[in-house]
Parts: C-alpha cells; sequence; structure tokens
C-alpha cells in the first residue's frame, strides 16, 4: 500500500533565528505524531498491533496521548515512565482512527476521544476566561518572536491574526483538538478561536495599521502625534528642532542638530535663506581654506584671485558674528539683494569656488597672506562659539538632500553645487526634500565614518510621560574610507539597508570589523586604546539622553496622551571630533533582525527589557527594567481641566479655551501646552534673553506669540520629574502657522 507524503501541518511558518531550537523540535515532534495519527486513520491494519508497544516514537507519541486523557495500563511494558499493555495500545490507536475495539462493547457511551476533546476544550476556555478576567490576551503582527514568548511566559494567551498560521486557522476546532499538545501550533490556533471575540489588550502592531481595540486601552506600541512634529520622519525632526529651543535646560534637555532648510514646498521665504546660508558658509569655508593652508602655499605672482574676495568673506563672516551677539527677528526676515549685491554675490562664488575645487591662487604677497589668515582665525574662533555646529562644517559646502518621508536612505543625495541642489529639489517637489547641512568633520574610527545605533521608549501612563534609554547600543560603519572628493553613498551613509549592497574595500583597516559592526564595550576599548579622556563616554550618554529628551518635550504639545501607549524608537547619532553628539535622525519601526552577531545579541534584550518596562513596571514600580534607564519623566493630569470638570479623552476633542486658535486644523490635545506653560521658568538669563528677544518682533493678526515657561528638573539627573505651578495660570495660545513660519526664521536665518 502506497501513501502519499505531506508536509506536517502547521510547520509552513517563516523560520526566525530568535526560536528556541529545543521548543521547535518538540513541536516538529507533537506534529508529526499528529500526523502519524491521521495517516493511521486513513489506512487499514490488517494484524494485530500488539508488537508496536516497543517502539520508542509510538510509545513516546502514546504517551503524550495517555496524559491527555487516554486510557492506560499498569500491566505491561514500560516507555517514558508509563506502563502500556498490548491491549491498550490497540485500543488507542483505535480510538485515534474512530473504530472501537472488539474487545469492548459496542453499546457504552461516548467515545474516549470525544471525551478528551471535551475534557481538553474545558480545560481551554477556562484559560481563555481567565486570561481575559486578567487582562493577558496579546497580538502581535510581524515576527517579533521575543515579545510573544516574553508575554507567554508571564501567563498571557495570544489572539492570533489572521496571517499568522492561516492554513490551520481554516481548520475546524475539533480537528485542531485531536492534534492539539502542549505548546504546539494546533493549541495556539484552538485557543485563538476561543479568544477571538475578546479584545486585545498588547497589540503590537505596525506604524499604518488601524488602532484596534482602543475601548479597552490596551499596551499599543504607538504613539501618534501630528505630521508637523512626528520626529520620526525628517519634516516632523525639523519641526521638533525648531520648537525645542523653548524647552531648552542645561544639562537636561538641549538639541544638537545640523541645521536645515524645507526646499521641498514653495516657501520663497525659506528658499531665499538657505541661499544666504549657503553665501554665509562659502564664506566661512573660505576662511577656513586660508586658515589651514600656509600662506605660501596660497599666492603666486600669476594668481587670479584678488584680495577683494578674502574682503568679501571677512565681511560676511564680521556681520553674523555681529547678528549673533545682537539678534532679533528683523534680523531673520532675508531681504531681496540689490543688483550691486547680486553681482557682488555672483563674483565672490565664483572666485571662491576656484580657490576651492580648483586649488586656485591669490594675488598678494606673502605678508599680506599672513594677516588675512590672522583675521580669518579670529573670525572663525568668534562665529564658532556663538553657533558650535559652525565646527562641524569644513571647506567643501556641501549639503544633504533627504525625501522628507522616506527612510532607510532611499533617494538621499550630496551635493555642493548651489544650482545642483535648487534644481534638485524643484524637480522632485512631491519628495519633499529637507536639505540639510553635511557634517564634514565627524569622528572618524581608522579613517572611516561611522554611526551610533541608540534605543528610546517612550511610555505614556494615566498621569506620565516616560522616556527611557537604553543603555547599551552600537556602532555601524562604512564599507568605505572617508573621503570628501567622492560623494558616493557607499562612503558616506553608514545606513546598515544601504551598506548591506555593498562589499568592503579591500585596503580598508583590518582593524574594523568585516561585518561593520562594533558593540559599545568594542567602542569603549577604541577609546582607552586612542588616549581619550576620562568621561568621554559618559560625556557622549548624556548627550543622547539630552538630545532625546529635547525631541520629544518639542512633539509632546501635538501628542496624543493615550494611557498605555508606548513605542520603541531607534535613534541614529553621529560623533563630532570632541565626542559631542549629533542627532542625525530618529526611526519609529527600528530593524530589530539578528543581521549581525552584534543585532543578534542585543535586538532580543532590548525588546525583554520594553516589556518589562511596560507591562511589569505599572503592576510592581520595584520591578527590573534591565538595561533601559528613566531618563525623563513628565507629569500631567487628564482628570480635571481648568474649570475643575473631567475631560473627556477617549477619541473626543477636548477643548481647554473657546477662543484658542486651531493649527494646520489638527485635532490633537492641548492639555500639556497649558501645563507646560505653568511650570517654573528657569533663571538662567542668558537663555531667557534669547527667548525674549524674538517675541517682541513677532506681529501676527491671529495669534500673540508669548514666551514658553521652560521645564525645570527635579529629583536626581537621571529622572527629572515636571510638576505644574500654580503661579501662573493664564492660558496658553498655541502657535499658529504664520507665527511658526516667523520663529523658524530664528534658527534658519543667517546668524
Amino acid at each position: 500500500m502506497t501513501t502519499q507524503s505531506t508536509t506536517p501541518a502547521g510547520f509552513a511558518g517563516t523560520r526566525n533565528r530568535y526560536y528556541n531550537p529545543v521548543s521547535k523540535i518538540q513541536s516538529l515532534i507533537h506534529n508529526l505524531d499528529a500526523e502519524l495519527v491521521q495517516l493511521c486513520k486513513q489506512c487499514s491494519v490488517q494484524k494485530p498491533l500488539t508488537s508496536l508497544n516497543n517502539n520508542t516514537s509510538l510509545g513516546s507519541h502514546f504517551s503524550n496521548y495517555g496524559a491527555l486523557g487516554g486510557s492506560t495500563s499498569m500491566g505491561g511494558s514500560s516507555v517514558g515512565g508509563r506502563h502500556y499493555t498490548p491491549e491498550s495500545i490497540g485500543n488507542l490507536l483505535a480510538r485515534a482512527r474512530g473504530v472501537t475495539p472488539l474487545t469492548r462493547s459496542t453499546t457504552s457511551s461516548p467515545t474516549a476521544p470525544e471525551a478528551q476533546k471535551r475534557q481538553m476544550r474545558n480545560v481551554y476556555r477556562t484559560r481563555v476566561i481567565d486570561a481575559y478576567r486578567n487582562r493577558r490576551i496579546f497580538t502581535v503582527y510581524g515576527n517579533y518572536h521575543t515579545v510573544r514568548r516574553a508575554l507567554m511566559r508571564r501567563g498571557w494567551l495570544e489572539k492570533l491574526p489572521a496571517s499568522r498560521h492561516a492554513k490551520l486557522q481554516s481548520m475546524s476546532e475539533d480537528s485542531l483538538l485531536e492534534h492539539a499538545r502542549r505548546g504546539n501550533d494546533y493549541e495556539a490556533v484552538v485557543i485563538s478561536k476561543m479568544i477571538n471575540h475578546f479584545p486585545a489588550f498588547f497589540i503590537w502592531q505596525g506604524k499604518g495599521q488601524r488602532d484596534l481595540c482602543a475601548e479597552v486601552r490596551p499596551f499599543r506600541n504607538r504613539v501618534r502625534r501630528s505630521q508637523f512634529l512626528d520626529f520620526s520622519t525628517k519634516v516632523g525632526l525639523v519641526g521638533c528642532a525648531e520648537q525645542e529651543r523653548w524647552y531648552r535646560e542645561d544639562g537636561v534637555c538641549g538639541m544638537s542638530y545640523p541645521r536645515f532648510y524645507r526646499l521641498g514646498g514653495n516657501n520663497l521665504e525659506e528658499r531665499m535663506a538657505f541661499i544666504e546660508d549657503y553665501q554665509q558658509t562659502q564664506a566661512r569655508s573660505l576662511l577656513l581654506y586660508v586658515r589651514e593652508h600656509q600662506p605660501a602655499e596660497l599666492i603666486s605672482e600669476n594668481g587670479t584671485i584678488f584680495s577683494t574676495t578674502l574682503d568679501f568673506a571677512l565681511g560676511k563672516v564680521k556681520k553674523m558674528v555681529r547678528q549673533a551677539e545682537h539678534y532679533s527677528l528683523d534680523d531673520a526676515r532675508i531681504k531681496p539683494p540689490t543688483p550691486a549685491e547680486i553681482v557682488e554675490n555672483q563674483t565672490f562664488m565664483v572666485q571662491s569656488t576656484d580657490v576651492l575645487k580648483s586649488n586656485a591662487k591669490f594675488k598678494v604677497n606673502e605678508k599680506v597672506m599672513t594677516e588675512y589668515a590672522r583675521l580669518a582665525g579670529l573670525y572663525l574662533d568668534q562665529i564658532g562659539s556663538l553657533r558650535p555646529d559652525y565646527r562641524w562644517d569644513g571647506s567643501r559646502n556641501l549639503w544633504i538632500l533627504k525625501p522628507g518621508y522616506q527612510s532607510r536612505g532611499i533617494g538621499i543625495v550630496i551635493r555642493s553645487s548651489l544650482d545642483d541642489i535648487l534644481q534638485w529639489t524643484s524637480n522632485n517637489q512631491n519628495k519633499k526634500y529637507i536639505v540639510q547641512k553635511y557634517i564634514e568633520r565627524p569622528l572618524l574610527i581608522y579613517r572611516t565614518k561611522f554611526d551610533i545605533r541608540q534605543y528610546m521608549l517612550l511610555a505614556i501612563t494615566d498621569t506620565k510621560v516616560s522616556i527611557w534609554t537604553y543603555r547599551d547600543c552600537y556602532l555601524r560603519f562604512s564599507s568605505q574610507e572617508f573621503t570628501m572628493d567622492d560623494l558616493r553613498e557607499s562612503i558616506h551613509l553608514t545606513n546598515n539597508s544601504v551598506q548591506k549592497r555593498y562589499k568592503n574595500k579591500s585596503n580598508r583597516d583590518s582593524r574594523l570589523p568585516k561585518n561593520n559592526m562594533w558593540s559599545l564595550d568594542q567602542f569603549k576599548s577604541y577609546l582607552r586604546l586612542m588616549g581619550a579622556p576620562d568621561g568621554s563616554w559618559a560625556k557622549t550618554y548624556n548627550g543622547f539622553k539630552q538630545n532625546l529628551v529635547a525631541v520629544v518635550m518639542a512633539s509632546l504639545d501635538e501628542t496624543e496622551l493615550l494611557q498605555n501607549a508606548f513605542e520603541l524608537y531607534g535613534c541614529d547619532f553621529m560623533l563630532d571630533e570632541h565626542y559631542n553628539p549629533i542627532l542625525i535622525e530618529i526611526n519609529s519601526t527600528p530593524d530589530l533582525s539578528p543581521s549581525t552577531e552584534i543585532t543578534a545579541r542585543i535586538c532580543p534584550m532590548v525588546l525583554k527589557d520594553c516589556i518589562r518596562v511596560v507591562v511589569d513596571l505599572p503592576k510592581n514600580p520595584t520591578a527590573a527594567t534591565g538595561l533601559f534607564e528613566l531618563a525623563f519623566e513628565v507629569n500631567y493630569s487628564i482628570n480635571k481641566g481648568a474649570d475643575g470638570k473631567p475631560l473627556e479623552l477617549n477619541g473626543k476633542q477636548m477643548t481647554l479655551f473657546e477662543n484658542m486658535p486651531r493649527m494646520r486644523n489638527s485635532p490633537r490635545t492641548r492639555l500639556l501646552r497649558k501645563i507646560l506653560n505653568n511650570v517654573k521658568s528657569s533663571s538662567t538669563k542668558k537663555v531667557e534673553k534669547a527667548i525674549e528677544a524674538p517675541v517682541k518682533y513677532v506681529k501676527t493678526p491671529t495669534a500673540k506669540i508669548t514666551k514658553k515657561k521652560k521645564l525645570a528638573s527635579v529629583g536626581s539627573s537621571s529622572a527629572a520629574s515636571v510638576q505644574p505651578s500654580s503661579q501662573n495660570l493664564a492660558p496658553k495660545v498655541i502657535l499658529n502657522p504664520t507665527a511658526r513660519e516667523n520663529l523658524a526664521l530664528l534658527y534658519t536665518a543667517p546668524k
């Protein structure tokens, strides 16, 4: 008799390296045993099966079967700690085939398999009801098996999405119960069928998925905010960078981010501001080029560049220093240049480009060039002390263009020509390009560029917004050595999704990792080897925390404060030559796959510790949080409004003040804005002066701009708390689009 071999049902799932091999083998054995029983049903066995009682694999199967309710006899051989007789094995096989043994009466009550199914069904239903009463039902979309196992170890039951075990979910409950064994896929599916009409209390979902079960406020890995301040996009991160100045507090929060411009829209004023900044950067680049070369190398009797070019550059930088020291919004308003100024700018751009790109020589004597070099160093030091981000610039005037809403390095290019930049953004208006100053002087490791992936967890309870940072991280290297003469992405984009498309350069330093990743311990060893100052990593890590706290605080005004919402972010940083972190971007769906041995270690740890913070900590304030550290905490109240009446927060728009102008027709709540308005102001006079100055010059017909109260830290440096103050109860007016554009000029215009 021939039988056709079939693949065991339930074993068609995608492999994942996070699976425990032992549990996977056990599941495979259970599925094969169930398949064997199914084949026995389809075949007719002619002779008695008494000779099978000593078979180990069958004995193991019948041991499991008997444990679920099958009859056993103590008078036969022993397999797996249980005794079976030939008669009992024959009876079990007969029951599996649905045939009544000859030794038993055909008029007996329901067969043993039916009783067994009924017993299993009752056990599973009891577990389901208990899970619902204790809010322990979860749904996980995608291959996040670490999250699944972490919740199952805590006694949670899984409500399977339709795509998981789709073939098994199409089977009837009776068929599933027939093959269900402890921990196998059949058991998971039958429990999911029973639990299907209950809501899930923990949902791990994709970014674009619709929020289900909102009525029970489940733990959900999504924090919703407005598009303008969604820092997981390039456009949103720019919006947060514009707003973070209002929340800056020394030692607590402050953002270090390259300057940027939105050239993807039709904002003529921002386009003019970028052109002005580009020309100012060209002037500083020329002065830096002069300072970094010997005077004799820059001059020639046959030189084609006159000293007026250096005079123009010095005048530009001197004006920037004066504006940075005495700044107002009037300075931010870019005035159209006169025809004479246009000619001067064009002449300067042409001659300075010849010097920077073609090494053209100046037609001056060495003594005059020495004096120009001294003045160049003086003015560069002055503007560098006022604008630290200028120290990241080199002498190439490079800019990086990023699509506003794409990730994984898609569509990113690097350009140095002003005409190329403007043309590129004009030809790709649909991608909403952000133009950002390229960091020309990053910290390099063995002449190779790298960035650092740092994790942040944002958790919202009924009264608090908590910002958690991970004490472990890893480095990602480029596959090619760093150079400014080649602008290919394989050299300048360290994103793993980009670098995996390229092979490592053959002459690259052998001390660099072949998989282009380092653990934090390896980086610390490198710092010790290079003689870095003591506390360099502590300084860098504190910079990570201050950057991330500043970003979150800037976005809270347009964040939905829903209880039990949380989100895990992958944050990318670069370091400057003094180990100061520079925030590059934040990803809301970071890649947690085990692409290398580094990520295979850290990614499961991050997910396990995430569950500890989100699930364990609310029930037990002393619960361990793994490597997650509380960086900042904001207290807020959702129980009462300004008039003492309860506020509706479950999906309904909340109105605090009748005459408050709405911004961008956003339905987001404005509660936190009122609370932050009442927080004690900082005593730093220098910062207050910088904040108050712009307010004097803002003139808008629809909204009055007032100075935002800054946040004061409470408690230890690792966990600051913001408490509402009762000193100022006046309502805070939200910035309208016109006012926000004026404020944007404060940070994007020449300084």
